[in-house]
């Protein structure tokens, strides 16, 4: 488990982050979705401290910062549906009164870095939290099959109806 002497701490720079979320994406589209388990997030974290030096990283310390990405994204999905609140994209920042950014703020506490500085790297948090990563047969669930396909696969567009006789007598 990650301890912490008082006063370090592993600190993340936008070239960590990013580089965490480049690994976990090329690792959940080469697991089918699955999120990483805990030997690999240890092997990350060795990987992260021979590149990176500093305080040294954990299993955990990936793994925890996992998490505040995922409540960051959550956050960040919620600005995009809430009423009151305005977003610039020239500036990547978040207009609103400061009434609306308080009642935000109440709800959404890891996300009060967004009102002026944005989400960086929002296509990766898009596909780490959100996209789709299965493949095959998985990719779809029994309600989400797309319109254009057929529960019978090429089978039946394989099939040439254009001999067939129907006797209607």
């Amino acid at each position: 488990m990650l301890r912490k002497a008082s006063g370090d701490h592993y600190f993340w720079d936008p070239a960590k982050e990013k580089k965490f979320l480049l690994q976990l994406d090329e690792y959940l589209a080469c697991s089918g979705g699955k999120h990483p388990p805990k030997a690999t997030l240890e092997l990350w974290a060795a990987q992260f401290n021979a590149e990176f030096g500093g305080v040294p990283a954990h299993g955990m310390t990936l793994y925890q910062k996992k998490e505040r990405m995922k409540k960051i994204y959550r956050g960040w999905k919620a600005l995009q549906l809430r009423t009151g609140l305005g977003y610039d994209p020239s500036t990547d920042s978040v207009i609103s009164s400061d009434e609306a950014w308080q009642s935000f703020i109440g709800v959404f506490k890891k996300c009060n870095h967004l009102r002026y500085e944005g989400l960086r790297n929002k296509e990766l948090y898009y596909n780490v939290f959100e996209k789709n990563h299965a493949a095959g047969a998985s990719e779809y669930g029994s309600v989400t099959m797309p319109a254009d396909s057929s529960p019978y696969g090429d089978v039946e567009a394989s099939m040439d109806y254009s001999e067939t006789q129907v006797d209607l007598e």
